[in-house]
C-alpha cells in the first residue's frame, strides 16, 4: 500500500476513497495521511466485497473473495457512470476526522 501511494503522490495523481462505515478508523486516518489523499467513510451503511476503480475510459471492478477477481472494462459510457456513481456517493459523505 505505501509503495503505491509514493507512486502516486511522485506522479501526482490525487485518491478519493469511500470506506464501508465498519471499516476501522485507524485505517482511514492512515490513508488521510498520505498526501492528496481524502478517505472518507460511505454516507450509510453500506457492506460491499468490491473495489470499483475509473479513470478516462476504464472501469475496474475487484471483488474479494476465497479466490479474488478483478474486472477491467474499456468502454467510455460505463467508465463514466461508475463515476458519476462515485460522485453521488461522494457528495453525500463527510470529510474524516
Amino acid at each position: 500500500w505505501h509503495e503505491d501511494h509514493v507512486k502516486r503522490i511522485k506522479a501526482g495523481i490525487k485518491c478519493r476513497l469511500l470506506f464501508n462505515v465498519g471499516t476501522p478508523r485507524k485505517v482511514l486516518q492512515n490513508r488521510n495521511k498520505y498526501k492528496n489523499c481524502d478517505a472518507r467513510y460511505m454516507p450509510f451503511p453500506v457492506e460491499t466485497p468490491s473495489w470499483i476503480l475509473g479513470y478516462h475510459d476504464t472501469a475496474v471492478i475487484i471483488l474479494q473473495s476465497h479466490e479474488p477477481m478483478t474486472i477491467e472494462i474499456y468502454n467510455k459510457q460505463i467508465a463514466y457512470s461508475f463515476k458519476q456513481y462515485f460522485e453521488t456517493f461522494w457528495k453525500l459523505s463527510k470529510p474524516f476526522k
